[in-house]
C-alpha cells in the first residue's frame, strides 16, 4: 500500500514493514512497538514509520544520528533477547523443587555442623511454603524479587517470631541465595537489603530461686522433666529437647553432650546431674533407656515449624505460674512486638547465676555451660566426680528448701524399684533435711540402717 511521502508500508501476513531509500540505497525494515513486539495494527505502523522517517525529512543530522543509534540499540536488544530465551531453554535456572539439594551438594557454602542443617532445612520449607500459597507462578528461585523477600519479612515479622528466630531466617535466606546465585541465574540477592531486627538478649532475666520452685512444683509429666533438665544442668532448650539415653552416665550422674550450638567443633560439655534429677531419671526401666529421653518433644523440636508448639506450652505454664513473660508494654493488645522477658532460657541463666553465687570459678562455668574459651579449655577439666559434686552442692538451697518439688510417687513392682530405692538413698545421704526424718527415712528404706 503506497503511502505519500517517502517510504512506504507493506504487510507480510499480519506484521507491517516499512520499505524507504537512503542515498539511492532501499531498505526494509520489520516495524515493532517500543515494547520489541512486532507491529500487527496498520495505525501503529504509520506512526511508527513518521517516527523512523522525520528525522530524514527534517534534514537534522542530529536526530539523523540520534535515530540510527536508537535503531542499532534496538536490533542489539532484541539479539541478546533471543540469546537470552535461548539459554533458557538450554539452561533452565534452578527450580524451587531442586533448590535444597542444591544448596547441599554446593562445595562452598558453609560447612554447618547436622542440627543447624536439619534447622536450614526447615527454614527453607517454611519459604517454600509461603511461597506456593501467596506466589504459585513462582516456580524459580529467579522468579523471587526484592519485593517478594520484602512481603516474606512481614509475613515472618506478623507471626510474632522473637527477634532472635526471625535473624536466623532471615540470614539462612540471604546465604541461601548467595551460594546458589549462579545455577539460579540471580542478579541480585533477593534479602542482601532485608535489614536484622534488634536482638537484645539483656533484656531478658534470670528466675529467682522461688519462682524455680514454683514452675517445678507445678509442672507435670515430661514438662516436669524438661524445666528440671534445664534448671539443674543449664543445657540449652535445644539440647534438652534432644537429648538422647546414652549421653547420660547415670553410674557417674552427669551428661555428656556435644551442644548443637557448637556441634561444629565436636566439642562435648559435661554437667552434673543433682541427686533429685538423677531420682526421676531412674524412673525409666533400664531395658527402656534408649534413643531420646523426650521421644515426642524431639519429634516436635527437629520440625522448625512444630517447634513453636513447645515454647508456647512453656510459656503458657510460666504465665500460670503468675510469671510474667514479656516485655510490659508489648505483645499482643499493644503496636509493639513482644519483647521476650523470661522464656525456657531464662532456666540457664538461673543456672549459671546459681552457680557463679556458690563461687564456681569463671573457668569452670564457663566449660559447665558449653560456651566457647580457648583459655578455659586449655586450664579446666571436669571429671565427672567434680561435676556432680558441684552440681549437687550448688542446688542445695532449692532442694532443701522445696520439698514440694521433691515428689516421690507411689513405687510399682514394675517401675525399676531397686533403682529408685538406690537413687532415694543416694539423695538421703546427702539431703539437707532435719536428722530425725532422714533416719526414718533410711530406716524404711533400708532397714539394716538401725
Amino acid at each position: 500500500m503506497k503511502i505519500p511521502g517517502k517510504g512506504y508500508l507493506f504487510k507480510r501476513g499480519k506484521y507491517f514493514y516499512l520499505q524507504y531509500d537512503i542515498n539511492g540505497e532501499r531498505k526494509s525494515i520489520a516495524l515493532k512497538d517500543k515494547t520489541g513486539k512486532p507491529i500487527t495494527i496498520e495505525k501503529d505502523a504509520a506512526e511508527a514509520k513518521e517516527e523512523i522517517l522525520a528525522p530524514y525529512r527534517a534534514g537534522n543530522k542530529t536526530k539523523l544520528r540520534k535515530s540510527a543509534v536508537d535503531a542499532l540499540k534496538t536490533e542489539e536488544e532484541t539479539l541478546q533477547e533471543a540469546v537470552q530465551k535461548a539459554d533458557n531453554i538450554l539452561n533452565p535456572s534452578l527450580p524451587f523443587t531442586k533448590a535444597w539439594d542444591a544448596y547441599l551438594n554446593n562445595q562452598e557454602r558453609p560447612q554447618s555442623g547436622e542440627r543447624t542443617l536439619k534447622d536450614y532445612e526447615g527454614y527453607f520449607n517454611k519459604f517454600y511454603t509461603w511461597m506456593k500459597g501467596q506466589k504459585p507462578e513462582a516456580q524459580r528461585l529467579k522468579d523471587v524479587s526484592k519485593d517478594i523477600a520484602g512481603e516474606y519479612a512481614l509475613f515472618l515479622k506478623k507471626s510474632n517470631l522473637s527477634a532472635g528466630s526471625f535473624n536466623k531466617h532471615r540470614d539462612f535466606l540471604k546465604i541461601f541465595f548467595h551460594y546458589l546465585r549462579e545455577p539460579a541465574k540471580l542478579e541480585v540477592n533477593p534479602f542482601e537489603n532485608i535489614k536484622r531486627l534488634d536482638d537484645k538478649p539483656d533484656t531478658r532475666r534470670e528466675l529467682t530461686e522461688n519462682e524455680i520452685k514454683v514452675i517445678l512444683d507445678k509442672a507435670k509429666g515430661d514438662l516436669k522433666l524438661l524445666l528440671g533438665l534445664g534448671v539443674f544442668t543449664g543445657l540449652r532448650f535445644g539440647d534438652c529437647c534432644t537429648l538422647q539415653w546414652h549421653e547420660i552416665a547415670l553410674d557417674s550422674k552427669t551428661i555428656k553432650r556435644i551442644p548443637n550450638k557448637t556441634s561444629s567443633n565436636k566439642k562435648a560439655v559435661t554437667v552434673g546431674i543433682p541427686d533429685i534429677l538423677y531420682f526421676k531419671l531412674t524412673e525409666t526401666l533400664a531395658e527402656e533407656r534408649k534413643g531420646y529421653l523426650f521421644p515426642a518433644l524431639a519429634e516436635k523440636y527437629n520440625d522448625v515449624k512444630k517447634r513453636p508448639m513447645i515454647t508456647r506450652v512453656i510459656q503458657e505454664h510460666f504465665k500460670a505460674c503468675g510469671i510474667r513473660t514479656q516485655k510490659e508494654g508489648t505483645g499482643e493488645g499493644t503496636k509493639k512486638r513482644a519483647v521476650v522477658e523470661v522464656g525456657f532460657h531464662a532456666l540457664r541463666h538461673s543456672y549459671i547465676s546459681i552457680m557463679a553465687k556458690q563461687g564456681i570459678s569463671q573457668n569452670v562455668l564457663v566449660k559447665l555451660a558449653g560456651h566457647s574459651s580457648k583459655m578455659s579449655e586449655h586450664y579446666t577439666h571436669i571429671q565427672p566426680e567434680e561435676a556432680h559434686s558441684i552440681a549437687q552442692n550448688a542446688f542445695k538451697n532449692i532442694l532443701s528448701s522445696s520439698p514440694e518439688t521433691i515428689t516421690i510417687e507411689p513405687l510399682k513392682e514394675s517401675s525399676g524399684i531397686q533403682d529408685r530405692i538406690k537413687a532415694a538413698l543416694d539423695y538421703l545421704r546427702t539431703a539437707s533435711l532435719p536428722e530425725d526424718a532422714k533416719n526414718k527415712l533410711l530406716n524404711i528404706l533400708e532397714p539394716q540402717h538401725e
